[in-house]
């Protein structure tokens, strides 16, 4: 057997442990209604180095998002409202030039 084989078949996941990750991360999507998302909303929060937007006033915007999100019952597709929004920290979107930048996907604002 060559070498070449020898490290495929050392690589290689067994069959079991690809079932439990499979059925692992199937649990994890459905948990988060990542199938029923119509809107993706990434916003410029906790940045490393923060340029035009202060870090608390960043993790501020945040909190209130997920928050509002939540009152408005989006975070999660339901029978009466069907619209799903999920949230994304990004540590830099790469575009502002004078505060916080979100964007919404896939509208494209």
């Amino acid at each position: 057997m060559s070498n070449n084989k020898v490290i495929q078949k050392s690589h290689q996941i067994p069959k079991t442990t690809k079932s439990v990750e499979h059925k692992a991360l199937s649990n994890c999507v459905e948990s988060l209604g990542l199938a029923k998302i119509q809107q993706h909303i990434f916003i410029c929060a906790e940045q490393t180095t923060p340029d035009s937007c202060s870090k608390p006033a960043s993790l501020g915007s945040w909190e209130y998002l997920k928050k509002r999100i939540q009152e408005l019952k989006l975070d999660k597709g339901q029978a009466s409202h069907p619209i799903c929004v999920f949230t994304t920290k990004a540590n830099c979107l790469q575009v502002c030039c004078s505060g916080l930048i979100m964007v919404v996907y896939p509208d494209g604002i």
